[in-house]
């Protein structure tokens, strides 16, 4: 505790001298419009954290394509996405290097991850609800609360905007199908939002793959089988006005079940069921000429149920329920914002091997949005007290926004945050894992500076970062099982750089994208062969790059995804492939008012049959996949 305090000293000396000072109000992009379209540019601006690294991803500049989280994150830097299977299958995301338990998943700002650890699944987050997602890069405790080390990806699902509304249906390749809608009713100070979603595939795709211990290079074709995926799920959200103040609720459930195929021995009656239930209701409200309030109720349920006959045979249950109330007071002055916010909750896990555990958490926070030099310097310090359980700790931001010239702007932001252990490392009995009730707290420092370009063409951005992660919660073998420690120390460092422009409406609505990730990580502690070594999973090349033409009748776009090599072992001694995936697809637009539109996706483009994932699963060849969607696009 003495530590953190010391560290982040200048930070709280930084905060309380701008307290008094406020934030000047910034014009948001305009959007581009073309006849009955609608094209809202790129955005680089968290509505958490204005000044962070921070890419926002709206959903609605790829209607009619199949993309769920996974892939629309793929599309910004500092991302890497890990796929174990493919189609509907168990997907995590790594910001700058750091694990998914390091990552923080918001759902219209409510967290996701849970006190069992090992991060979210991106998978059971349906896609036909998003609106638009902020990926924010850097260590963001002090905005997001423990746990946001590589940084923070928030979910935003589509507003209850009155008129919106939208139905689609997907059928393609392994007898993949989904059908989804959504509709919103209102007046001038309510409205009302309702959404459904069903999709399934069997995916029984073709691979290819070199049998273990022939070294021949001969290639074998087999079929993934066991790998059939089941979801669905239903999303209601309603505001209305009350007095000078606004109520907002959300309701939210979703489910399915998969098979679980196994890789290199199939598993043929291995399977997983999940089930998230979640609550919000926020009350906001003028207190007074400059002051404004808020009071925010959450509640979330998950479920979870596995067989692994390996393990047994037996199912294991795994239940997990949170609850939390917070507060938040801001005070508008004559140059910025000053937000004190405070929060409460408890979280209780029940898990075969764990028994049942639960903590209380709670917490302080204070944050400022400045504007100096008549709005061209804007600064946001910000301050956070976190207690979980027995642990505790600061994290704190400090970020700073000036505007060069014209739409040029120099970022750069330093941060500090923690992750308490979850109650799988510190409980978990099961098999060959031991827990370990004596871990402390991960430690994660970071900062980044960069250059942003960003108006009513487009924007660019490149920037460099460094991340430093302390007292990681590692396993290792012992003489009773594998068992977590804190013995693990990296360095990460590297560049980010976006690009992505409006469409050009004498070049048939010509419009590109790209991003591109250097990640230089280093093994800071550990054995002498490890130490100064890459870690392993971690590629030090990325790069996405789109290009696209949408006319008001018809579009088409082309996507790369280039990943580069990487290490399967901390040791670097197993290396494994870079891998290059085209997408392509294209649309006809039959009516206008409402958005009535075919279109055709193809994943996969060349049919690689040999690509897999991190851990040696094959991934899915060639997929084709058609989408009829009508709806009215501007509003929904």
């Amino acid at each position: 505790m003495t530590r953190s305090v010391s560290a982040l000293r200048g930070i709280v000396a930084m905060a309380c001298a701008l307290v008094a000072l406020a934030r000047a109000a910034e014009p948001e992009p305009p959007p581009f419009r073309e006849e009955e379209v609608v094209v809202r540019l790129p955005r680089t601006e968290a509505s958490t954290d204005p000044t962070a690294s921070t890419s926002v991803v709206d959903a609605r500049r790829f209607a009619g394509e199949v993309k769920g989280v996974a892939e629309l994150i793929a599309t910004a830097p500092g991302v890497a996405v890990q796929d174990y299977g493919g189609l509907g299958h168990l997907t995590t995301v790594s910001i700058r290097g750091a694990t998914a338990n390091d990552v923080k998943v918001l759902l219209d700002g409510i967290p996701l991850n849970t006190a069992a650890g090992g991060g979210v699944d991106l998978s059971t987050i349906p896609r036909a609800w998003i609106d638009h997602i902020e990926v924010v890069r850097g260590a963001e405790g002090a905005h997001a609360g423990t746990g946001a080390l590589g940084g923070v990806v928030n979910v935003v699902t589509k507003p209850a905007a009155a008129g919106s509304w939208s139905v689609q249906a997907t059928g393609g390749s392994f007898t993949t199908a989904s059908l989804s809608g959504d509709a919103a009713v209102g007046g001038d100070r309510w409205a009302v939002l309702g959404a459904a979603t069903a999709e399934g595939t069997d995916g029984r795709f073709p691979y290819l793959y070199e049998p273990a211990g022939t070294g021949s290079g001969v290639l074998v074709g087999a079929v993934r089988d066991n790998d059939a995926v089941r979801r669905g799920g239903a999303l209601f959200k309603a505001w209305s006005a009350v007095g000078g103040g606004r109520v907002d609720a959300l309701a939210q459930v979703s489910g399915g079940r998969r098979g679980l195929p196994g890789w290199p021995t199939p598993t043929p009656n291995d399977w997983l069921e999940d089930l998230r239930t979640m609550g919000a209701a926020r009350l906001a409200q003028p207190l007074g000429p400059s002051l404004f309030g808020s009071a925010q109720l959450t509640g979330r349920y998950d479920q979870l149920d596995v067989e692994i006959q390996q393990l047994g045979p037996r199912v294991f249950h795994q239940r997990s329920l949170a609850g939390s109330a917070r507060g938040e007071v801001q005070w508008l002055h004559r140059a910025g914002t000053l937000t004190v916010a405070g929060s409460a909750g408890l979280e209780r896990l029940t898990a075969d091997g764990a028994g049942a555990h639960q903590r209380p958490e709670w917490a302080i926070a204070v944050s400022e949005d400045a504007a100096l030099l008549a709005g061209r310097l804007r600064l946001a310090p910000a301050l956070r007290f976190d207690r979980v359980g027995g642990y505790s700790g600061f994290s704190g931001k400090l970020g700073a926004m000036l505007r060069l010239f014209g739409p040029v702007s120099l970022r750069a932001s330093v941060g500090r945050t923690f992750r308490p252990p979850s109650f799988a490392e510190l409980f978990l009995q099961q098999g060959i894992l031991v827990p370990n009730p004596d871990l402390v707290s991960e430690q994660a420092w970071t900062g980044d500076a960069g250059l942003v370009a960003e108006g009513a063409l487009g924007l660019v951005s490149a920037g460099a970062f460094a991340s430093l992660y302390r007292d990681l919660i590692v396993y290792e073998r012992t003489s009773f099982g594998v068992k977590p420690f804190n013995d693990g120390k990296a360095s990460v460092r590297g560049l980010e750089i976006e690009a992505a422009s409006a469409p050009a409406r004498r070049l048939l609505g010509l419009s590109g994208a790209a991003a591109y990730t250097l990640l230089l990580s280093e093994t800071l502690r550990g054995a002498p062969e490890v130490v100064g070594r890459d870690l392993p999973y971690r590629p030090r090349h990325r790069l996405y790059a789109r290009v696209a033409l949408e006319e008001s009748a018809w579009g088409a776009h082309v996507e790369a995804h280039w990943v580069g090599s990487a290490f399967f072992e901390p040791r670097n001694l197993r290396p494994y492939s870079a891998t290059t995936i085209f997408h392509a697809g294209g649309f006809f637009r039959l009516l206008g008012r409402p958005d009535l539109r075919l279109a055709l996706e193809v994943k996969n483009l060349l049919d690689d049959r040999t690509v897999v994932d991190a851990f040696g699963n094959p991934l899915p060849s060639r997929t084709i996949l058609f989408t009829v969607r009508v709806g009215n696009l501007e509003r929904g």
